[in-house]
């Protein structure tokens, strides 16, 4: 019940075009039953021209001119459907039989023109909201999965959610387009034609009906395994997606390595096991429309052999009420299938809707706490007071009792072996990630009474994997910022020494460098990204091995730019090359999540063995 409400929620917006579709709808079946009550009147009036001249003296009675023994009974009979029908044949029954052709010929054509003219409106009508409705979901997806923190995304595969984002709402989108349409009309028609057949003999109808809850069971059980099938190829074409984006992100190690084959299998195996489980699933569903039919058509040529004997004996219903019964019953089959069908794409629909809603319901970020501090500028200290910290509650302790004081002007280095926890001390300083315990304070504000905005609008990143975006180098350069003159954004890339190769391209900045940067080499990039930092002009700027990717000559320009990003700023820099990091203020040694120790390069040498094995290893002396 509670993923009804969450989908209603994107509906609810719309309540006005629903509303006006409900009565579309209405007079789109009002148009198709009166097309349908009359085209009876219209085979009689062909194959029976002297029940229209009797039909006539009925209405215009005369003494010497006897009345059929058929419409006798019909004139004498009292109720709902006797009175429509009269009705009906007081409208259409003319003088004489060739005028009330013509009228019945108009009234059939004007019931479809209306009928059509309102299906056209509802579609039109239909259409926008679904549109409206798919692109809302997308968008609110976008914007969550930005807002989530980053112990969520490093959980879940970027595929994964790539396909949340554009299959599984796609699966949402076809139940709109396929099913949206007929969930309002079906139902209505059903109804519709129920009480026509019930008004017309409810012993027919009855007769009929029995059939209804066997279907009903059918249609339930069968939902309820295409919504088990339906989870699993969604969760494995999410499989797919990721087993296809991983490879082709990695494609140079791929290639590198001639694994191509072994990536083509793996594919190949994973789509295969897709193939499987949707396969499993249409099965199911193809089954639910020729089991459904074949209970109908069991109780229509039952109807058939009843209902004609109930005509020979003229007890019960005539011929021309038994033809409208069978014309109304048979015009009920499509919405019933129709239902049915609904059924199986409501519960794929589901399935993808509780994917959508598992991402939808996670915890945000919290950017705006109530009462949360604004904070204009950095300039004091950074404390870390008897930090500890863990991924998750499942996950051991990664940091262990952390205290340090880092103080405006400093540059702090941090070494350690792999996995000491380096990158990850220097990531809750943004709040990437939220302590277990401990205080981590700015200027003497705890971190978690500032708003996220205004404590990252005080540093700057650079990382090893530089993160660029597929447009031009002056976006990228500007990126997050707005506002900015042309002539800040060269100013940038001069101190950043990227300049040089800027203006050498044929477009300058307005060069469009492809995704991730592949038009560029990797100091390029690099220098990009610390004209990016510069422009920012952050007090705080966190360098997460900056250039230990890099060649000599591009290390060489890229440390420049960085020597020139350093002036007049607090830095906190995760190093793996000492070299870059001798003539730092303090260094912080971490070996298994705990400070070791905390001194100068030279200091470090004499009491850190730590810190000496890391040296002797890269042959750096004092």
């Amino acid at each position: 019940m509670q993923l009804y409400i969450k989908i209603l929620q994107f509906i609810k917006p719309h309540w006005k075009g629903i509303v006006t579709t409900l009565i579309l709808t209405l007079f789109y079946v009002l148009f198709n039953n009166i097309s349908l009550w009359v085209s009876v009147d219209f085979i009689r009036e062909i194959f029976s021209p002297e029940y229209v001249q009797s039909s006539s003296e009925v209405q215009k009675p005369q003494s010497d001119s006897p009345l059929p023994s058929e419409l006798l009974k019909t004139k004498h009979k009292t109720g709902i459907y006797q009175t429509l029908n009269q009705a009906v044949k007081d409208v259409i029954i003319q003088d004489n039989r060739y005028d009330t052709l013509l009228m019945v010929c108009l009234v059939i054509f004007l019931s479809f023109f209306f009928k059509n003219i309102t299906l056209y409106i509802k579609q039109v009508l239909l259409n926008f909201i679904q549109i409206n409705i798919v692109i809302n979901i997308r968008s609110r997806l976008h914007q969550k999965i930005l807002s989530l923190p980053l112990s969520y995304l490093e959980r879940r595969h970027s595929g994964d959610l790539t396909s949340v984002v554009f299959n599984d709402v796609n699966a949402v989108r076809n139940v709109l387009q396929n099913s949206f349409g007929k969930m309002f009309v079906s139902p209505v028609q059903i109804l519709g034609n129920v009480a026509i057949l019930f008004m017309i003999s409810w012993q027919l109808s009855l007769i009929t009906f029995i059939v209804v809850p066997i279907s009903t069971f059918v249609i339930v059980k069968i939902g309820q395994g295409m919504r088990r099938r339906s989870r699993k190829v969604f969760r494995q074409i999410a499989d797919v997606v990721s087993t296809f984006q991983e490879a082709v992100n990695a494609i140079r190690i791929v290639k590198a390595f001639t694994n191509e084959q072994k990536e083509v299998e793996k594919f190949n195996k994973t789509n295969n096991t897709y193939f499987k489980r949707q396969f499993s699933a249409n099965k199911l569903k193809f089954a639910t429309s020729p089991i459904n039919e074949v209970l109908l058509v069991m109780v229509l040529v039952f109807l058939l052999w009843y209902g004609g004997n109930l005509v020979y004996a003229s007890t019960g219903i005539n011929a021309e009420d038994f033809i409208r019964f069978l014309v109304f019953l048979f015009t009920m089959f499509q919405p019933i299938k129709d239902l049915s069908d609904i059924n199986n794409v409501l519960q794929s629909g589901f399935a993808a809707a509780e994917r959508i809603f598992q991402i939808l319901d996670e915890t945000e970020e919290v950017y705006e706490k109530k009462d949360a501090i604004e904070i204009a500028t950095f300039s004091d200290s950074i404390k870390y007071q008897g930090v500890n910290f863990r991924y998750s509650k499942e996950d051991p302790i990664v940091l262990k009792n952390i205290s340090l004081e880092i103080n405006k002007g400093e540059m702090v280095a941090f070494v350690g072996p792999s996995g000491s926890g380096k990158t990850t001390i220097v990531n809750l300083l943004p709040r990437f990630y939220d302590i277990e315990s401990g205080l981590i304070t700015l200027d003497g504000i705890n971190i978690t009474a500032l708003t996220l905005h205004s404590l990252r609008n005080q540093m700057s990143i650079v990382t090893q994997d530089t993160i660029l975006f597929n447009d031009t180098i002056r976006t990228n350069i500007a990126y997050g910022m707005e506002n900015v003159s042309e002539a800040d954004i060269i100013e940038a890339a001069k101190v950043a020494n990227a300049w040089e190769f800027i203006e050498k391209t044929e477009k300058g900045l307005d060069t469009h460098i492809g995704e991730k940067g592949t038009r560029l080499s990797g100091g390029q990039k690099q220098r990009l990204s610390i004209a990016r930092a510069i422009l920012k002009n952050p007090p705080i700027l966190i360098l997460d091995e900056a250039t230990s990717a890099l060649d000599t000559e591009s290390e060489r320009l890229v440390q420049d730019a960085i020597d020139n990003l350093l002036k007049s700023r607090t830095v906190l820099v995760i190093a793996h090359r000492l070299s870059t990091i001798t003539s730092a203020t303090k260094i912080v040694v971490l070996n298994n999540g705990i400070i070791e120790a905390i001194g100068t390069h030279n200091e470090l040498l004499e009491k850190s063995k730590t810190y000496r094995k890391l040296s002797k290893s890269q042959m750096i002396d004092a």
